[in-house]
């Protein structure tokens, strides 16, 4: 156990390491896409990207197909309702939460899930993970996810930043 947790928490350092190098919104959620699944030990993860009053399921790296090029009004949606709330939705059985569009999971392998969003203020994006078991979700995959948003958010808010003071040098 110790040694599987210390393999999670180093691919944590290195993807964290790889965020703070990316130069772009879609640099950020291309990294996530890449390294959340091994991080958390899901059986899928996505990326999604809010868009006015939708959501776009912009990457995925799952076990079966999701919803990857799909949009979907925000407030209908967990990653919407993620954005929308400005915190981490979990999802420990998705029959039994009535915020889940069942219709959207029916044919998918998704059983549970946790979703964070991206970005301080109006978050401007969401990750989220996946399970096909309905067991309770770990804690430090929690942790994980939570940490992956709040990395991913601090480099946004760091571009942000950035582009601000290159706008004002100007």
């Amino acid at each position: 156990m110790t040694t599987v947790r210390f393999k999670r928490w180093r691919l944590l350092s290195s993807a964290t390491e790889r965020l703070s190098q990316a130069g772009t919104l879609d640099a950020i959620l291309d990294e996530l896409r890449v390294s959340a699944r091994a991080i958390l030990q899901s059986d899928g993860v996505a990326v999604v990207r809010r868009e006015g009053d939708r959501v776009h399921y912009v990457g995925e790296d799952a076990i079966a197909p999701l919803w990857s090029g799909q949009r979907f009004p925000i407030a209908t949606c967990i990653s919407g309702i993620a954005m929308i709330e400005r915190r981490m939705i979990v999802i420990p059985d998705i029959r039994l939460d009535p915020r889940v569009p069942h219709n959207a999971y029916l044919s998918t392998f998704v059983a549970s899930m946790a979703m964070a969003p991206i970005g301080h203020g109006d978050p401007v994006a969401a990750i989220g993970a996946y399970w096909r078991s309905t067991a309770p979700i770990e804690d430090d995959a929690l942790a994980l996810l939570d940490m992956l948003a709040k990395g991913a958010s601090a480099q946004l808010e760091r571009l942000t930043d950035q582009r601000l003071g290159k706008q004002l040098a100007s």
